[in-house]
């Protein structure tokens, strides 16, 4: 009766770690599936990160001064919109990504262009005031 009894107790062991298994093994499937049928949260958290970056390059004046990579970076967000909606998420993560560093040179080079040209008025001005100063110096003190 013993040795009857270990069997079982041996077998009852065996189906529950099968079951162990299998529920482990479907859960995992189930959440492939379910990473692999919709966009990864990272995407659209990726795609709010590159809009605000191509909103503060409109700020600090990219679109003003002309530059180019703004709309490269506005080209490469809607690139990026269109993979989306084909469901091609590697593809609209890279172009999501690429447009945020475009945004980003954009405001950059705007905010260094505007602190070259405020550097170059500051000049300008610092040397019309030695100007106007130098005539107006005092002559040296006579020794009397």
């Amino acid at each position: 009766m013993n040795t009857r009894m270990k069997m079982a107790d041996t077998a009852i062991n065996r189906i529950a770690h099968w079951r162990v298994l299998c529920i482990a093994l479907s859960t995992s499937l189930i959440n492939l599936v379910g990473c692999a049928s919709t966009p990864p949260q990272t995407l659209t958290e990726q795609l709010a990160k590159t809009d605000a970056s191509i909103e503060q390059a409109r700020q600090a004046g990219a679109a003003k001064g002309g530059l180019p990579e703004l709309q490269t970076a506005i080209d490469k967000r809607a690139r990026a919109q269109d993979a989306l909606e084909q469901h091609k998420y590697d593809i609209a993560m890279r172009m999501a990504q690429q447009a945020q560093v475009d945004a980003q040179y954009a405001s950059r080079k705007s905010q260094a262009d505007q602190a070259i040209r405020g550097a170059t008025e500051l000049q300008r001005s610092n040397e019309a005031l030695r100007t106007e100063a130098q005539p107006n110096a005092l002559p040296p003190a006579s020794g009397n």
